[in-house]
């Protein structure tokens, strides 16, 4: 069982991809047939409206119901190498901080940015790596977690339709927590050498959704040390190695 934040039905609704032929859509920019536009359905009657933009936009907010594995993908590298925050006219900065060494994570992450956000990625040049960016506002709806603060000296939780996503796609979320905070490695002890998985985080509440994540696919977790995190069995490595390989 993940942790949640918040016990109440999930809160962020409206925005889904609803395509409809433009020559029958109810825009003035509907020119020509054969065109195709995604329009903002209304918000299913029950369900609470909790946009955290500002103001907020439930029309164009996100609907969770929608997301799929490169959200969980996305939430993974957030809560390791990410933060928000906020730029003029009230649009938040997605900010995540990726290594060089490692050019299909950032290509990964860009594209689960598009498939989740629906805009492009842009690259930011920093000492020792690169800062992939994105602007929109609904992106505090999409990370609740943010906070004053880094994230080892607040508690972390999953909102509910969080926790449901990542239960439903757990390979996805360890790979952008090990993409953003982990590694794998061989271990060698004299003659013999083998492979294991580390996590690393100062947060409690991360370093516990990670192994909540590993406990739902049968991976087996030790704790190293204060902040790390272990996976050495021959078997675990496999489901592992299986879901997310090594580091490129």
């Amino acid at each position: 069982m993940f942790y949640t934040g918040r016990q109440q039905p999930p809160g962020i609704v409206g925005f889904a991809a609803v395509l409809k032929s433009a020559d029958r859509a109810d825009s003035n920019s509907a020119v020509r047939e054969d065109v195709w536009v995604r329009l903002p359905p209304a918000a299913p009657l029950g369900s609470p409206v909790d946009c955290r933009a500002s103001p907020p936009d439930p029309t164009s907010c996100v609907d969770p119901q929608g997301l799929g594995p490169q959200y969980a993908y996305l939430l993974g590298i957030y809560l390791g190498d990410g933060m928000l925050t906020l730029a003029p006219r009230n649009v938040w900065r997605l900010r995540l901080f990726l290594d060089l060494k490692y050019p299909k994570i950032i290509i990964r992450t860009k594209g689960a940015i598009a498939d989740v956000g629906l805009r492009s990625a842009g690259e930011s040049p920093k000492s020792g790596c690169v800062e992939v960016y994105s602007h929109w506002k609904h992106w505090i709806c999409l990370f609740p977690q943010h906070g004053h603060g880094p994230k080892h000296l607040r508690r972390i939780r999953l909102d509910h339709w969080q926790e449901d996503l990542v239960t439903r796609h757990p390979g996805q979320f360890l790979a952008g927590l090990i993409h953003s905070d982990g590694c794998r490695c061989i271990n060698r002890v004299k003659t013999y050498q083998y492979i294991r998985y580390f996590f690393s985080n100062r947060s409690a509440d991360i370093r516990d959704l990670f192994v909540a994540a590993c406990d739902s696919v049968g991976v087996s977790t030790r704790r190293n040390n204060r902040y790390d995190v272990s996976v050495a069995r021959r078997e675990s490595v496999a489901i592992l190695d299986r879901m997310i390989g090594p580091k490129a």
